[in-house]
This record gives C-alpha cells, structure tokens and sequence, in this order.
C-alpha cells in the first residue's frame, strides 16, 4: 500500500482485508481466515441487492430471506468482491449510492445481475421503464466488465521477472531512500548539505523516494523486487501500471490462466517495495543516533522529507524535536497532528498564491502523488503527450516546487492520520502573533468573531493560559482546549418600563477565575459583569461602575434600554448585532401596524460619494443594513440631545431605533443622516409587495416634508436650534446667541459645562465670520478653540432644520 496511507490503521486493515478476499476467493486462505471473510459477508449479505435473475421480473430485488435460500448465497459468502464473483455478477446502478434515499429499487440502488442474463438482455427492447434502464446499463458497461473478468484463475498462476536495463528509474544505488538514510546519518551535523546535493533537480527522484510502497510482513526479510507487468497480448507490448502509461490499471490478469498467449506473466523489475516494521527500525535507529541533537542544516527539502517518513511510521511524536522546520517551533503543541495539518494547509495556500502564474496547482500535484504511490515510475517509454510528463516538466523548471511537492505530501499523510480533509480551528492573535487552537467543539461564527476581537483588542499569552489585560480567559494548554463563548441577560434597575423586558448580550467570554464573570466587547469598549449571590449584577463599562436603565430623557429620546453610569447621570447607548432586546408585542405587530415583511432598514439604501486609490470620485450604492455595526454613543445630562460624531453612529443608531420599535428616535436619528453626504432612498414598493408602511411610511413622509404633523413638530422642535429666528439681529448678539446654546451639546461636570465659549473666543468667532479670507484650521495646537468652531460648524448642519 502507499506510503502515505500506513499512518491510517484502518486504511492497513481494509488492504489486509481486501488481499484476504482474493486469497479466500482462490481457496488459499487459511480456515481461520477464512471463516473472517465468510462471517464478514454474511453481515454484508443484508446490505447488498441482488436481482430475481428472471427474465420476465428481473429488475425486481430478491428480498434477504428469499437470497438466503437461494443457491447463489454459498457463491456470494465465498467469493463475494473477488474475481469468482465479478466473473459471474455485474453491478449495475443510474448513479452513486446515497444513504438518505428511502426509495429502495434498481434505479436508486446498485443492484447486482448475472453477466449471463445481460449478455442476453442488453439489446432487447423493453415497454417498462425500469426494464429499459437495466438494458441500457448492460448495453454501456457488460462488454468492457466481461472483457476483464471472463475466465478461470489460480493463484499458482507462474511470474517470470526480468531487468528491462534503462526502465527502472529507482533501480539505483542513488535514487533510494537508503541513498537518503545513508546521507542523513553521516551529514546529521553538517549545516552546508541541501536537497540539490541529494536527490539533484529532477523532481521524479523526489517522488520514488516519498512514494514508497510498504507491505506488512515482520518475518519478511525486509524488502523485495517489484514493479508493473508486461501486456503482451497483442501487437504492442505495454506496462500495467508504469506512471504516465494509458493503463491504468491492474486487472485480474496477473491470476488468469487463459487471459493471453503465455501461461506466464512478465513482470519488469523497476522499484524496491519495503516491509513498514523493517523501515521503521532504520529511521529509529536514524534518530537515535542523533542522541537528541537538531539536524543542523536548515534545508526545507531534507527537513520536510524526514517529516514526512516521522509522520507515516508513527514517530513524529517522539522524534519531531530533531527537525529544524521553523514552522513547527511556532506551534502550540509541537508534537500535534491537528495543528501541524492547518499550517502546513496555510503554508500550501500562500505558496499557491505567490505562484499563480502557470499551470500547477495543488490538486495535480495532489494527483501525481497519488499515481506514484499506486503505480511505477518508469524511466524509459515514458508518454510524453500524458499529463503527467507535462506536469513532472513544470515541477522541474523551479527547484521551490520541490519543497512544495513534499508540503503536499505531507498534507496527504495528515489526512489520513487525523481522518479529516480539513481541520476546523480557530485563529487569535496574541502577542502580536496569529495562534492557532484546534477545539473540541468547533462554530464557524465563533471562529469569525474570535479572529475579529483579536485583532481589535490586546490579548497575551502566558504559559499557556490567553489573558485580556489581567483577566484569564481560554487555557490553551491542552491539545484540544474548550473554547466557548456564552449568553448573558441583563434586565433594566430602574422602575420605568418599556418595551424591550431584557437584553441579551451574545458572544461573551467567561473568565476562568470565576464561573460568574463575564467579559462582553463592544467596539473598542469593555463590559465586565460581575455575577453575585447568582442574582445581582455589578456591570463595569471601561473599569467604570453602570447600571442597566431604561429612562424617559425626553418625548423624541424616550424609553430607550442603555447603561447608566453609577455616579454620574450621563447614560450610554451601545449598538451591536452581539445586542438582542426581548421586545413586547403588546398586540401592536399586526400588519396594519408595526409589522412587515421585512424590516424597514433593509428597505432603505444609501448612495455615497467617496475617492477611489486615484483621488477619482465614485458613488457607492449600498443597502442600509449591510452597513451596520458596532458603536458607543453617549447622551449628556442634563439637556440629553443626541450627539454624534460620525455617520456610522447614526446608522447604527437607526437600526437600534427600529429594532427596539421606536418610532420618535427613530425620526430624530432620520433628520440628522438625512444632512450627513449620504443619499438615502427609501423602496417602498417591490413588485406587487408593499415593502415600508404603517407609522414607519408615516415617519419617513414627514422627514421628508411630504406630509404635516403637530404632534411630531412639538416634540422635535426642542431637539433643534433654530437659527433662522435670529437671522435680523446684529452680529455679535448674533453669536451670542449661538454660544448660548452650544455649551448644551458639551457635558455637564460638577453643576457647569465642561466647554463655555468664553469672550475672546467669541470675539475670535466673529473674526472668522467677518473675514474677507477662508480661515484654514491647523492640525496642531491645543485644538480647544478648534474644536469649538467644528462643533459649532456640526450642529449648525445638523441642527439647522430649514
């Protein structure tokens, strides 16, 4: 069997299984064995169809009880998946086996017919359907099945070997893996030895000493003489399984004893075939010898070769140590298979995206390999028109492929010994560094999210144990650590209702000092929770005590869920998709009323216009929930107007505003993104579908001035400042009265607000008006008096309502 499939102990017993067959199948088993073989079959005899075998009836299934009594089950318990049965049965099916089909008959299921019952049914035409089917299956597949397992065989069928000089490529003292042993053993110590002075450039040599063939026989001598057999039943003479040949295959002609002119078969000697307890001795003496010393060259092509023979012969646990592989000093646990499977994944998808000019890939390399293990690397004849010639050429023309063949086949042994095509793990940065950590239970999400969070916050690793600041979170110690992230809720400690009865955070981490704290990240915010006496909750917002609220601020900020500082009467609102609010429907999620189809953010869509990577101007269409994310905006006591520094802070907003069902914020969040440099549409219609209405339609028409409403114009009148009542008066009271209100939008610290223009930054104000001039800002200072024009120049455009 190949090389790369002895790390896989159940792939060794399905080969030793399979030869078990063909020798009970030619009756040279012996009687224990046997019996294996017949108990094994006739567990299988309830699995299998087989067909009535009557002409009026035969695309009907025998059931198991009529089989049973049948004559054909000897035959089937003896000879079943051998030659004898093949040379008797054919399997014929529409298409591939699925377990989930209930529909149980000869089109949905591989049923097997005696050859002698197609032969004569093939070309018949029939009125049934299913009939027909069979006959077309014998019509595409009998001629070309009965051409390979008509006739009588032995398993005393006669070889005669020969040495065709100048076909066997590995038939030399230098293009062994002995050759490499050998070299290894004496160079161990040596750091100026590489692959070129080892195995040369052509990368065929590469091949026959990573594709070994093993056998398993410990009282074997250790090794033998083999390779593919002659066809010379016709004019031309060819090898069975030389790589690169138009045969493929090898039939069962090698135990037939009338399949060609000669009672004997011509096997060409071309390779040595190794017994796996016998090689395993030499790469642990090999090892040993080292008396645990690193090989001292660093050459990726050596390195990675003796990974390889480690991984199939069960020693890397023990001897990956001696390896001088920088990767693999950058694991987690050196010694795992799981880990090593994803780097050497990553390091197989850089290589292919560096070198993404010609035609190799990863799955022709994947594919040569797995015809070198199977068949034989023939020197001479070789079929220069065959795909693989055309592939071993491009290998050639680049020594680095040399070290990417060996990656790909290391990948391949990996697959095998951990069962897995891919191993799913999760990739967090600590340190500075990627980590990656192979769990025992693993979520696509919670992998996305890690690797996010990671990325944005500053986690460490020490000894094993991944901390954020000094709080302990995952120990990633063992070989498959617990990795979870949980769900907490969190209910409002203020008597004021509404309708959002609690809120649930997702994706929180819980600190292994205690099963009762969590860590919650918003953005680039930190919310420690503190669970005590397993009821209440003490919630820190950046080290800062706060409670959860639910406040009235005013009628267009009203009944909102947010958080409270403790000693302080600021609150905060967080956004997230991580938030989820338990809204009471009340009744009030009727169609007429707040209910739709879709949510009305998903019906709203934004035109921007931005400058691409050539200062060229673009617009940028986009929906308006796709572009939602996280955010932290904090409302100021006393006067609690909404203020926001950016536009993704209003479009978060919107989206928290209609998720909570409120329709006055979700007007005032609406007035200001409509004077930000987006362009909102609105579709209200799909089609024949009514997309946007109830108060939803209602809200949007009167931002948009298409329709009055008192009520709506009391409430957002105290929102804004209304600048064109003073447009009549001079200058200065002018401006007085603007800085009398902008000290509203400032917070309120120790009974007075932090920022008051005071005299000379009026008078500097003015200044700037009456310029003949446009003033530029500078990006240096102290940026106070900056920052209060800016602010004066924001609530200008976001409150100047007319």
């Amino acid at each position: 069997m190949p090389q790369f499939e002895v790390g896989q102990q159940e792939l060794i017993d399905i080969h030793h299984y399979t030869y078990l067959i063909d020798m009970c199948s030619l009756g040279k088993a012996p009687e224990a064995l046997g019996q294996l073989v017949l108990d094994m079959n006739e567990e299988l005899a309830q699995k299998i169809y087989y067909s009535t075998q009557n002409r009026n009836n035969y695309h009907k299934i025998m059931k198991s009880n009529q089989f049973e009594n049948s004559k054909a089950y000897r035959h089937f318990l003896q000879h079943f998946m051998g030659v004898e049965w093949f040379g008797e049965y054919i399997g014929l099916g529409l298409s591939d086996i699925n377990p989930k089909e209930k529909d149980i008959n000869c089109l949905t299921q591989t049923v097997f017919y005696s050859q002698d019952l197609m032969r004569s049914q093939q070309f018949r035409q029939e009125y049934e359907f299913e009939k027909e089917c069979v006959n077309e299956m014998a019509r595409a597949n009998s001629r070309r099945f009965n051409s390979m397992f008509n006739g009588t065989h032995s398993a005393t069928r006669q070889y005669r070997a020969e040495v065709s000089i100048g076909k066997g490529y590995t038939y030399s003292k230098y293009n062994t893996l002995m050759h490499f042993l050998n070299v290894a053993e004496a160079y161990w110590s040596n750091p100026d030895v590489n692959n070129i002075q080892v195995f040369g450039k052509d990368i065929r040599t590469l091949l026959s000493i990573t594709c070994q063939k093993i056998f398993f026989n410990p009282r074997h001598c250790g090794y033998y003489y083999y390779g593919p057999l002659e066809l010379r039943g016709n004019y031309r003479v060819e090898l069975d399984l030389a790589l690169g040949s138009a045969t493929g295959n090898a039939g069962p002609q090698v135990s037939m004893t009338n399949g060609g002119r000669s009672d004997l078969n011509y096997l060409t000697i071309v390779d040595r075939v190794y017994e796996f307890s016998y090689l395993k001795g030499i790469l642990q003496s090999l090892f040993d010898s080292a008396k645990g010393a690193r090989f001292k060259s660093d050459n990726g092509v050596l390195n990675l070769m003796m990974l390889s023979l480690q991984l199939d012969f069960g020693l890397f646990d023990e001897y990956a140590k001696l390896l001088n592989i920088p990767f693999m000093k950058d694991l987690q646990h050196e010694a795992d298979t799981k880990e090593l499977q994803v780097e050497i994944a990553n390091l197989i998808y850089d290589f292919d995206r560096k070198h993404n000019e010609d035609a190799v890939t990863r799955s022709k390399v994947e594919h040569l390999i797995f015809q070198a293990s199977y068949n034989f690397i023939v020197n001479k004849n070789f079929d220069l028109h065959s795909n693989q010639f055309k592939l071993i050429q491009m290998l050639n023309g680049d020594p680095d492929y040399q070290e990417y063949v060996l990656l790909c086949k290391i990948y391949m042994s990996l697959c095998q010994i951990n069962k897995s095509v891919e191993v799913d793990y999760y990739k967090i940065k600590c340190n500075g560094l990627f980590h990656i950590v192979i769990p025992q239970n693993f979520s696509k999400k919670t992998s996305d999210y890690l690797e996010h969070i990671t990325i944005h916050h500053s986690f460490s690793e020490s000894e094993g144990i991944m901390k954020y600041d000094d709080i302990s979170v995952f120990d990633l110690r063992p070989h498959q650590p617990e990795i979870n992230l949980y769900t907490i809720k969190l209910q409002s400690k203020t008597d004021v209702q509404s309708m959002v009865k609690y809120i649930e955070f997702t994706n929180v981490f819980q600190t292994l000092s205690s099963e009762e704290q969590y860590l919650v990240f918003i953005g680039d915010n930190v919310i420690l929770v503190d669970v005590v006496d397993g009821r209440e909750m003490n919630i820190r917002i950046n080290q800062v005590d706060a409670n959860v609220s639910t406040i009235f601020f005013n009628e267009a900020i009203s009944f909102i869920p947010c958080f409270k500082y403790t000693e302080g009467e600021d609150v905060i609102v967080f956004t997230s998709r991580n938030i989820h609010y338990l809204v009471d429907k009340g009744g009030q999620f009727c169609p007429d009323y707040y209910g739709m189809k879709h949510e009305v953010v998903d019906c709203m869509f934004s035109d921007e216009l931005f400058s691409d990577l050539n200062d060229d101007p673009r617009f940028r269409q986009s929906k308006l929930s796709d572009l939602v994310t996280e955010s932290k905006v904090v409302v100021y006591f006393p006067d609690y107007l909404l203020l926001v520094s950016s536009r993704q802070q209003l479009i978060n907003l919107l989206d928290y505003a209609v998720y909570i069902r409120n329709v006055s914020f979700f007007i005032l969040v609406l007035f200001m993104l409509e004077r930000t440099s987006m362009k909102l549409r609105y579709e209200e219609r799909k089609d024949k579908v009514v997309q946007i209405t109830g108060p939803w339609k209602d809200a949007i028409l009167y931002m948009l001035g298409n329709s009055q409403n008192s009520r709506y114009d009391s409430i957002f009148k105290k929102q804004f400042f209304d600048i064109n009542q003073y447009k009549n008066l001079p200058l200065r009271e002018f401006i007085d009265k603007l800085c009398e209100n902008f000290p509203r939008y400032q917070r309120f610290v120790d009974g007075e607000y932090q920022i008051v223009p005071r005299e000379k930054q009026k008078r500097f104000l003015e200044r700037i008006i009456c310029g003949e001039e446009c003033f530029h800002f500078s990006e240096v200072g102290s940026g106070k008096t900056k920052g209060e024009k800016m602010r004066c120049c924001d609530r200008y455009r976001y409150t100047h309502k007319t």
